[in-house]
């Protein structure tokens, strides 16, 4: 993937720092394919897109957040050191944001990448393309493209990028990337399965996610959507985390 453009970064970080949420783990990865998979997150500050739903808000919701606090600039060994911390030895790392390939570009996202052990996962909204370097490194990417309620705050063509989701489709083709949209009706099942048509994307590799801030929610919103899930041809994801109580 050669020649993609990265989006210009957010000032404010220095190039050999990117800015952390919070690292935790070791916990279950708790949506989609990999459900149940002992991992250590790695959260990255800041997003390209603003989604009223978002239950990461102090990665990027400036009106409420001072993200210098939320999301401090840390080196790569630190995170490093925390992701050690954090993990289980065996695990997956997922980096997940805010949008955590915003920062391609920096020598810090090259040096975490590089040192960090096993198979990497990335969580990404699906509107930056990965470069060459990252697609090389990155084992799974969960794509999640911001529909009905989780995209109602930006415009279509902010959050819906036909040659990045385009670019994914192709990954999710080779077993490299699956499809995640979160909805809260039959209305915006029928949303993803046109995305999903337009972009081609294998309909092996999606999974329809509830919304849901808790589990009673994500339950009834589940059950009220499953069957449109399953006439899609389409798996369906849960939210194990909430399910369980846990990180």
């Amino acid at each position: 993937m050669s020649g993609i453009e990265i989006p210009q970064i957010p000032d404010g970080v220095p190039e050999d720092r990117l800015p952390v949420q919070e690292v935790f783990g070791p916990v279950p990865q708790g949506e989609g394919p990999y459900t149940g998979r002992c991992a250590c997150f790695i959260r990255l500050g800041r997003c390209n897109l603003h989604c009223p739903p978002c239950d990461s808000k102090r990665t990027w919701d400036t009106s409420r957040y001072d993200l210098a606090v939320t999301c401090p600039p840390r080196t790569p060994r630190e995170i490093l050191e925390a992701a050690e911390e954090h993990s289980a030895g065996m695990g997956i790392t997922v980096i997940t944001g805010g949008e955590p390939l915003l920062w391609q570009g920096k020598s810090a996202w090259q040096q975490v990448l590089t040192a960090l052990p096993g198979d990497i996962h990335i969580e990404t909204n699906g509107t930056i393309l990965p470069t060459t370097f990252t697609a090389e490194r990155v084992t799974h990417f969960s794509v999640s493209p911001k529909i009905g309620r989780m995209g109602a705050a930006d415009p279509a063509k902010r959050r819906i990028r036909p040659e990045a989701l385009g670019g994914f489709a192709e990954l999710a083709r080779a077993g490299r990337a699956a499809f995640k949209f979160v909805v809260a009706d039959n209305d915006e099942v029928e949303e993803a399965a046109r995305l999903v048509r337009a972009s081609r994307i294998p309909h092996d590799k999606v999974w329809i996610m509830p919304l849901g801030a808790d589990n009673a929610a994500w339950t009834a919103t589940g059950q009220s959507i499953v069957e449109q899930v399953m006439s899609c041809g389409f798996n369906f994801s849960g939210r194990l985390h909430l399910t369980l109580g846990v990180r």
